[in-house]
């Protein structure tokens, strides 16, 4: 980009719009170094997705590790779409047995009654696979 013609060479930057500034800038710092920083759910929920977007395996692995540690009843669903969006089978699997054990705190929640109402399909899923799964 910087050694012929393009845009980015003119401009002396690129742009990375859908990547907020702080996510693109965390992203790039373990890049570099390797380390990924102390954050906050929201954080690795953006960073994941940066680095599944730019295939950055191993950040997106330390993300995904981080997610599936810090489940609770109230950010699960965040997770769940986050793993349906990206098509990550593994996360999604770890979500759902976190659902799964956890049913009564989590269907009982507000934000389940709010992801059945915006996320049918996967919630239906999500219920199906429950039911058809043996009582543990």
């Amino acid at each position: 980009m910087f050694t012929t013609g393009m845009l980015e060479k003119i401009q002396e930057r690129v742009d990375v719009p859908d990547v907020e500034d702080d996510t693109l800038s965390r992203m790039l710092r373990y890049v570099y170094s390797n380390k990924l920083e102390v954050l906050k759910w929201e954080s690795y929920l953006k960073l994941y997705s940066a680095a599944d977007k730019y295939e950055i395996l191993t950040l997106k692995r330390k993300c995904s590790s981080f997610l599936k540690r810090n489940l609770n009843p109230s950010n699960v669903c965040d997770a769940l779409v986050l793993a349906d969006m990206h098509l990550d089978d593994d996360l999604k699997k770890a979500v759902q047995d976190y659902i799964f054990k956890n049913e009564k705190n989590v269907f009982s929640s507000e934000e389940w009654t709010d992801f059945t109402k915006n996320n049918v399909t996967l919630a239906a899923e999500t219920m199906l696979l429950k039911w058809k799964r043996k009582p543990e």
